[in-house]
């Protein structure tokens, strides 16, 4: 189903819905790719939202939390925006305070894309011009959300440069499974295949892995609350205003890198990957406004699991001319008494 929902700067902004074959749907604009519903039973059967959304659509051009959205050319953060690579330094826009976030002013977050609907996938395609956001090259990305029928959403990325530039690319959502936001994600249970995570500097630039060993608010291995991780002393969880903002190294067994669960509703999500790292957000600076799921926002109201290379370390994410980047994850939907 397609719905024109809003107009930004005389464009027209349309939202997508697609449904696999036992019900579950998941509805994305063509504005950034967001993901702003996506309609799940608990275990009782009852259907309801688990992702953040904004309740006044017109909340997503700016898009402040960037909710849903596909985060690039490159997720996450770069120091100072500069970019170094083959003797090259290229000055990236600086958005976030004195560094580069999430791929800049105009980056794939703010982009309208081209949209094919099928009944249970959406495929998104764009371009990105040589120059763009300080970015060397022009880049055609395409990225795919489709659900299966086993209640599986995998998001498939692509993209070709025409001259070597750097390309990282997640998704943005934040996900609340108790159902249309009736609770923080504070009492979610959270369990990560990762013994190593990246310290960040004062403003939010990772430095360097450290063994979750050395902070237990950081282990996640044996899973547990949310609330149990931020409620700890440590001066990595003050840095980001009190909880998650982190990039987490996967081990590379098992297949399953990250799980999430809400004991009340009983609904789970399994995590796989071929990135390295994940970048953990706790919600932890979202405000009163703007309005999210039709009440005011809370700090805690979604978590993020951000699938991607490790931010600010160029030289693992550069694509050549030529060269195709391509990645696929996958978000596992179910109950405590299905099997994942």
């Amino acid at each position: 189903m397609k719905k024109k929902v809003a107009s930004f700067n005389g464009q027209d902004i349309f939202s997508y819905t697609i449904e696999n074959s036992r019900g579950v749907s998941l509805t994305a604009l063509n504005y950034g790719a967001a993901i702003i519903e996506l309609l799940v039973p608990d275990q009782y059967g009852k259907k309801e939202n688990i992702v953040i959304n904004y309740s006044d659509i017109s909340d997503y051009e700016n898009n402040p939390h960037y909710l849903g959205v596909v985060a690039g050319r490159t997720a996450g953060r770069t120091a100072e925006g500069i970019l170094n690579f083959d003797g090259r330094s290229l000055q990236l826009d600086k958005n976030d305070g004195n560094n580069h976030l999430h791929g800049g002013f105009k980056g794939l977050s703010r982009k309208i894309w081209d949209v094919i609907q099928d009944e249970a996938r959406l495929t998104f395609e764009c371009v990105s011009a040589d120059g763009e956001d300080g970015y060397p090259g022009e880049v055609s990305f395409k990225v795919v959300y489709e659900l299966t029928d086993e209640n599986k959403l995998v998001i498939s990325y692509w993209a070709e440069p025409d001259e070597k530039t750097p390309i990282n690319l997640t998704n943005h959502t934040y996900f609340n499974l108790s159902g249309d936001k009736k609770t923080t994600v504070l009492d979610h249970i959270l369990q990560l295949s990762s013994s190593k995570f990246y310290e960040l500097a004062p403003d939010s630039i990772p430095i360097g892995t450290t063994d979750v060993d050395r902070h237990p608010a950081f282990d996640f291995r044996a899973g547990k609350p949310i609330r149990d991780a931020i409620e700890q002393e440590d001066k990595q969880l003050e840095i980001v205003k009190g909880g998650l903002d982190h990039p987490f190294l996967l081990d590379e067994q098992p297949k399953v890198k990250a799980r999430l669960s809400d004991p009340k509703s009983g609904r789970t999500l399994a995590v796989e990957t071929e990135d390295p790292a994940i970048v953990v957000y706790s919600g932890n600076q979202i405000e009163q406004k703007p309005e999210l799921n039709g009440s005011e926002g809370k700090k805690y109201d979604g978590i993020c699991l951000e699938t991607q290379m490790p931010p600010n370390e160029t030289e693992t994410y550069l694509v050549d001319k030529g060269d195709i980047y391509e990645k696929q994850t996958v978000f596992s939907l179910g109950t405590t008494d299905t099997e994942m």
